[in-house]
């Protein structure tokens, strides 16, 4: 994979706690303000989700799976609250990346009419991705992991109809539990995680691509998912309970910062 961004300065050097244990290394470019994970030319990037930890495309049982497929469905409801204000009852939607497909089946369930894609779950690709095609397209902790980034939104862009909605879900490098937990931050997830936001890198990005910011929502539930994920790779003796404390403090400031673990954005294609 070749990369295009430059090495201005090194972040930080991480490693692969979900399959590989490999180490990677993590540079910042100057000019676009974007973190990128650096990965060799001929990186197989979909290895690397052929693991059983890798949620969510694992199918384990446990306690932690329960509380994971719980806390998606509280956020299921939420997501929908707040896109019900840019759907309308005629609009096609694309749930691109859109991995268990569970959130798609969500919606049908709520009657919406929506498609799915992922390119890198075979069996998702069931959507026939045209131009000027879709309403709204979805894109929920997808961006971080697209090999060329400015081609998947050019690509995006055309697909989406004109002032149609594109919504991205990232983590936010810049959060509490980010400056925690250093290089043992589970949403730095390398080298499937290839890019690594703040809301001003994001913003800018998809500005110079052509859209325009509508709305910003914090995904309060990742800060503690993340802390519990980032406390066991620390080896934490009691992770659940790092994962409250870090994951609480981690909202509460983010209430005065806006610099949430994730967040979810809203743009409108110019």
């Amino acid at each position: 994979m070749k990369q295009l961004l430059k090495k201005d300065r090194m972040v930080l050097s991480t490693k692969d706690y979900v399959a590989s244990k490999e180490h990677f290394n993590l540079f910042l470019d100057n000019k676009t303000n974007l973190v990128w994970t650096e990965v060799a030319e001929n990186h197989n990037h979909k290895k690397y989700y052929e693991n059983e930890n890798y949620l969510p495309h694992n199918k384990k049982k446990g306690v932690f799976s329960f509380f994971y497929k719980h806390s998606q469905n509280i956020m299921f409801s939420y997501k929908l609250k707040v896109l019900h204000k840019i759907l309308q009852p005629s609009n096609k939607i694309l749930d691109y990346g859109s991995g268990d497909g569970y959130f798609a089946k969500f919606l049908k369930k709520k009657k919406i009419n929506v498609q799915v894609y992922d390119p890198i779950i075979n069996k998702s690709k069931t959507a026939q991705v045209t131009d000027n095609q879709y309403d709204v397209i979805m894109m929920w902790h997808v961006l971080e992991h697209v090999p060329d980034i400015n081609k998947t939104i050019i690509r995006i862009g055309k697909t989406l109809k004109h002032n149609g909605a594109l919504v991205l879900a990232v983590p936010n490098r810049d959060s509490f539990d980010s400056k925690v937990f250093g290089k043992h931050w589970a949403a730095w997830d390398v080298p499937r995680h290839l890019y690594h936001f703040n809301h001003n890198s994001l913003e800018n990005l998809m500005k110079e691509k052509g859209f325009s910011l509508i709305s910003k929502h914090p995904l309060w539930l990742d800060s503690y998912y993340v802390s519990y994920l980032s406390s066991k790779y620390k080896r934490s003796i009691f992770p659940w309970i790092s994962a409250l404390v870090i994951g609480s403090i981690s909202n509460i400031l983010a209430l005065f910062t806006s610099k949430y673990s994730s967040s979810f954005y809203v743009f409108k294609r110019n």
